[in-house]
């Protein structure tokens, strides 16, 4: 009994049971810093922001939705960064489609041709 009792101190300790879990981070920020990041009024910030969401794609519930909200940003290059962050996401990105579909006709040609190659990838086509 005692045996058991030990092994199971160990098994807590070395999954951190009681340990508050940390919140998913990117570039050394926490999710919630990035997706504050897209109301900045610097469009650099923002599309440092969508980068940052990118790389956490799927982790954090939030994270996607938030990048595909950016593609309606009214710079060009944040709409871009998005397009491209959801292209690299791929079928994770499903939810995108609407908003992809939509930036295909954008007037910038870089961000209609990374939401294409969104599309193709989400789609699986």
């Amino acid at each position: 009994m005692r045996n058991l009792f030990a092994l199971a101190l160990m098994v807590a300790a070395f999954t951190g049971c009681g340990q508050d879990k940390q919140p998913i981070m990117s570039h050394g920020k926490p999710v919630g810093y990035w997706i504050d990041g897209l109301k900045d009024r610097d469009p650099i910030k923002r599309q440092k922001a969508v980068k940052a969401l990118g790389h956490v794609g799927a982790a954090d519930p939030a994270a996607i939705p938030a990048v595909i909200e950016a593609l309606n940003d009214p710079q060009a290059r944040v709409r871009a960064e998005a397009a491209l962050a959801l292209l690299n996401l791929g079928p994770a990105a499903k939810d995108a489609v609407p908003g992809l579909d939509k930036a295909q006709h954008d007037h910038d040609e870089t961000v209609r041709l990374y939401a294409r190659k969104a599309l193709e990838r989400i789609r699986g086509t």
